[in-house]
């Protein structure tokens, strides 16, 4: 687009038509500026045309003379500057529209005059509506185009109710029709949920098939909702020409003044949860008088991860006693937690919470330790050559470095591996991992006795005990109790076929202990012997049953 005097060469036109930017030249005249050349797309985006060519501001924006007075200022600023100005992008201008980011530049003649101004603007309309579907989905589900997690982070709630929505087993769906249908059926099922709730109220996908509603109506009949929900949700769904039923699980909490959102939405994670274990089809609305298990390993969870630094771990010891030998021959370990110096906390609890979350590296770290420093202890009071035994979870052993920090601990303690019995479940035996029985293998090598605990609760077979490098299996206290000689004389003589150490657990009277003399037994573990003591509270060797009578 040339003006008539041709001051723009053909060439350079063409190139500057060919180009995104907006590119504006402007003659000076005394007290104005007239337009010299814009190329097409300046055309386009200002509406100037050709038939303009040689008008001055004033005299194209006749009718919107703030706009022609802005055009003004602005080249008058840089015409008086004398040199280039750049101008940001994002001014609403006077005509309504968004300014782009520019640069206007001043063309001076041999004279070193100012002739002409040429303006090169970026438009950044494609960018503005580009950003605005990037701030669109940094709040909304691509999927279903509801409302996202990150939304939610930023919403505000003073009171209302709040419904958490799962797929019961959803992910067969995905697995047995394909993850496209599983997209659909996520699409059908934000429709019937729409259709549920009304425009008061918020709908959330939190992700894969779970999805929240906020209701700001706080007197509406949260059940009466909730099996709607559900009911809806039984309806058969069409997918790939074929009928699919599925069912929901839902739970439901209150905010309120009491109650913020943040603690209102972990009270719906609670109730869903609560509702899933019930079965299919259920909703569970969250009770502040229940005590729910997710919120017990929750706290149990946030309490451990300081108890080593509360100095609230300890260990208490139970011999293990040969009445052959009338020795004690080792000591077992046994953590407890003394959750803020005054609850003790059962292992059952806090055991599979610690294994959860990996904290069972460090405070099986610290198990090793105190077992190492109170042996020399265990030692003067049933003599040099008994071993102290410690627990040894799958999550340890899994460990690259267990080994080299079991054997770092070991030696900063100053004790042999040989006065260490490594205690694992069954658990660990029947993984049978190529690495786990690699690291068996190892620690054995090392000096290290291996036993299997509980053995008899689990899957082990006779197979897995002539291959795994053990040295001892503990019967569990379950066969004790029952009593049963064919099956005990059969463990027994298994054990004694394989060159297998085997102690009887849980032996609680002298009934007990007699019966499994008779059938071979001679290590015994339980509360006839000792009950679980602190290190320095642990019976004398005389007090045992079966205790030689002449200990000088």
């Amino acid at each position: 687009m040339r003006n008539d005097n041709q001051e723009i060469p053909p060439l350079l036109a063409i190139a500057m038509d060919a180009t995104e930017d907006l590119i504006y030249v402007m003659r000076v005249e005394p007290g104005r500026f007239v337009y010299s050349f814009l190329n097409e797309a300046a055309s386009r985006f200002s509406g100037v045309t050709s038939q303009d060519i040689g008008k001055s501001f004033f005299e194209v924006y006749a009718e919107q003379m703030e706009m022609a007075q802005y055009l003004h200022n602005k080249y008058n600023r840089v015409l008086a500057h004398g040199e280039s100005m750049r101008f940001e992008d994002g001014y609403l201008l006077p005509n309504g529209m968004l300014s782009g980011e520019s640069i206007i530049s001043p063309v001076r003649n041999e004279d070193r005059i100012i002739t002409h101004l040429i303006c090169i603007t970026r438009d950044y309309t494609e960018r503005n509506q580009y950003q605005e579907q990037l701030r669109y989905y940094a709040y909304h589900d691509e999927l279903t185009q509801l409302f996202n997690r990150r939304f939610l982070n930023e919403y505000i709630l003073d009171e209302g109710i709040l419904y958490l929505m799962d797929i019961d087993n959803f992910k067969n769906i995905n697995d047995m029709l394909g993850h496209d249908n599983g997209d659909t059926l996520l699409i059908e099922v934000t429709e019937r949920i729409k259709n549920v709730f009304g425009p008061e109220e918020i709908i959330f996908r939190m992700g894969g098939d779970e999805f929240l509603i906020i209701s700001k109506n706080p007197t509406a009949d949260p059940e009466q909702i909730a099996e709607r929900v559900l009911r809806i949700m039984d309806e058969l769904f069409l997918l790939k020409g074929r009928q699919v039923r599925i069912t929901a699980s839902l739970g439901v909490s209150r905010v309120s003044s009491e109650i913020g959102l943040s603690t209102a939405l972990r009270h719906v994670d609670i109730a869903l949860h609560h509702a899933k274990s019930l079965g299919r089809s259920r909703y569970h609305i969250f009770d502040t008088s229940l005590r729910y298990e997710q919120i017990i390993r929750f706290d149990l969870e946030l309490e451990l991860n300081n108890c080593l630094e509360k100095d609230e771990l300890q260990l208490v010891y139970q011999p293990i006693y040969s009445v052959k030998q009338q020795k004690v021959i080792t000591v077992e370990a046994l953590l407890r937690w003394n959750k803020n110096h005054s609850q003790i906390v059962s292992p059952a609890e806090f055991i599979p919470v610690a294994e959860e979350t990996r904290l069972i590296i460090p405070i099986g770290e610290w198990v090793i330790r105190q077992a190492c420093r109170d042996l020399p202890q265990l030692q003067q009071k049933y003599g040099h050559s008994i071993r102290v035994a410690v627990n040894i979870s799958r999550i340890q052993l899994d460990e690259p470095d267990f080994i080299e920090r079991l054997n770092q601990i070991v030696q900063e303690e100053g004790i042999s591996a040989r006065y260490i019995d490594l205690e694992i479940t069954e658990s660990v035996a029947t993984s049978n991992t190529v690495e786990e029985q690699s690291s068996l293998v190892k620690l054995r090598e090392q000096g290290y006795t291996i036993s299997l605990d509980d053995f008899g609760t689990g899957y082990s077979s006779l197979s897995m005990l002539t291959r795994l490098p053990i040295d001892t299996i503990k019967i569990d206290r379950s066969f004790v109790t029952q009593m049963n000689p064919p099956v005990l004389k059969a463990l027994i003589t298994m054990a004694e076929a394989l060159d297998l150490n085997v102690v009887a657990e849980g032996i609680e009277d002298q009934k007990q202990c007699q019966h499994l003399l008779k059938l071979g037994y001679t290590e015994f573990q339980g509360y006839w012997f000792s009950y679980p003591v602190a290190a320095g509270q642990l019976p004398s060797l005389s007090s045992f049953p079966y205790a030689p009578t002449d200990l000088s």
